[in-house]
């Protein structure tokens, strides 16, 4: 290009270099802006794997703790009922568990009847009080 002396071609050339310098300067921007965001994004995508592994490791270790606990609670019902059948086997019945006289529970004395004054009696004869003196 021929520098001109015409003072608007000259304007013209300053707009279209400006022209060409924000084009320049807004596509870095968005060229930072897309880098910018994928190392967000990376580092967002790292911190979740992060965290679901520490989470998935702390399941596998209350999961191991509860089998370990299943696993000593069986072993202490089974030594439980060994030691109950043993009990139970060791226990030979005695003569008074033997003889246990169904009479006597025939004999036994027939309930007492109680009676009370019903509480609607009561009231009734204070709310017969309290009404007397009201007539005249």
């Amino acid at each position: 290009m021929t520098p001109s002396n015409d003072p608007v071609e000259q304007a013209l050339d300053r707009l279209a270099k400006m022209s060409e310098q924000l084009t320049r300067a807004s596509e870095e921007q968005a060229r930072r802006f897309d880098r910018q965001a994928k190392e967000l994004l990376d580092r967002t995508e790292s911190a979740t794997e992060r965290a679901l592994e520490r989470i998935e490791k702390e399941l596998r270790q209350q999961i191991a703790a509860l089998k370990r606990e299943i696993a000593q609670l069986e072993r202490r019902a089974q030594t439980a009922r060994k030691q109950v059948a043993k009990r139970a086997a060791g226990r030979r019945p005695t003569r008074r568990t033997a003889k246990k006289a169904p009479a006597k529970a025939a004999k036994k004395a027939p309930a007492k009847k109680t009676t009370r004054k019903a509480p609607a009696k009561k009231a009734a004869k204070k709310t017969a009080a309290k009404k007397a003196p009201a007539r005249r």
